[in-house]
């Protein structure tokens, strides 16, 4: 039986069900854990500003790896622990030569995140996203008119990059293909898939398992101490860097085929059943 120290987990696909929620078995598992002295932390891709603050507080989840390792956080004040971003001159660059595609883009800056008005209405309209993802979306970002323009003039660095495509009637995602093979001609990027068929990409070398290694470090806790639970492929590094890794029923099967443990559906109660399962309760 593996005992961790600390356990990441993901959020969409992962700690929330498909409703958005945390299921109350699932808390009541967590609670336990941190009565036993085991250090809970979030670990998505999501901005610091997109972070479930009430199930935070809540369940004791005091640490945050946010923005797929970019940006670190300790929770309650808002204080980066670390920050590993894209060179403003860069990203303004990248998020220039992106408007040549039919997509969507967020951009998290600071722990915030900022998107293009002009094309909010990918998000808006999408028949992938849950509609639990598409409210996220549409509650937490602040729009500008031009993005790339709003970056190059405040000399941003960019933490994180989020792609959304649109879909046609045959199901056919407009451009995500062409976009791929774009971002992935640049040594410079790390691009990953993070759920609904989007594109994420982050500085090349900054992955989830980075930001748990360096959070590992920060708190004393030996990496080989770490559980990580996750679905997606931009949870792919973080499960692999952990000393215990937990796929989700309801994840991907490159995923599920580098963990130790495939637990039950986030719907069903999958982040509680696998942390009671470490500690004897199940």
């Amino acid at each position: 039986m593996f005992t961790p120290k600390i356990i990441a987990l993901d959020l969409d696909g992962t700690l929330f069900s498909g409703a958005g929620e945390v299921t109350p078995y699932t808390r009541e598992q967590i609670r336990l854990a941190v009565r036993k002295k085991t250090t809970i932390v979030i670990s998505t891709g999501r901005p610091f500003t997109g972070l479930p603050f009430d199930v935070a507080k809540e369940l004791g989840i005091a640490y945050a790896i946010t923005a797929n390792g970019a940006a670190i956080y300790r929770i309650a004040d808002k204080t980066c622990l670390y920050e590993d971003a894209i060179a403003p001159e860069t990203a303004a660059e990248i998020c220039n030569s992106l408007k040549k595609f039919h997509l969507h883009l967020d951009a998290f800056i600071d722990g915030n995140a900022y998107t293009q008005s002009s094309t909010f209405h990918i998000i808006r309209h999408s028949r992938i996203l849950p509609e639990s993802v598409k409210n996220y979306i549409l509650t937490t970002r602040n729009q500008v008119p031009d993005l790339a323009a709003y970056m190059q003039e405040n000399r941003l660095a960019l933490q994180k990059a989020t792609l959304t495509f649109e879909q046609e009637s045959d199901g056919k995602l407009i451009d995500r293909e062409e976009t791929k093979k774009f971002l992935l001609k640049r040594p410079d990027l790390h691009v990953v898939c993070g759920g609904y068929h989007n594109l994420e990409f982050t500085k090349a070398g900054v992955t989830k398992g980075t930001g748990l290694s360096f959070l590992c470090n920060y708190l004393h806790i030996p990496l080989q101490d770490s559980m990580a639970c996750g679905d997606s492929e931009n949870d792919l590094d973080i499960l692999k860097a952990a000393g215990y890794a937990v796929a989700m029923e309801n994840a991907e099967d490159e995923i599920k085929s580098v963990c130790d443990f495939v637990t039950r559906s986030c719907n069903n109660d999958g982040v509680g059943y696998a942390i009671a399962k470490c500690f004897g309760d199940e």
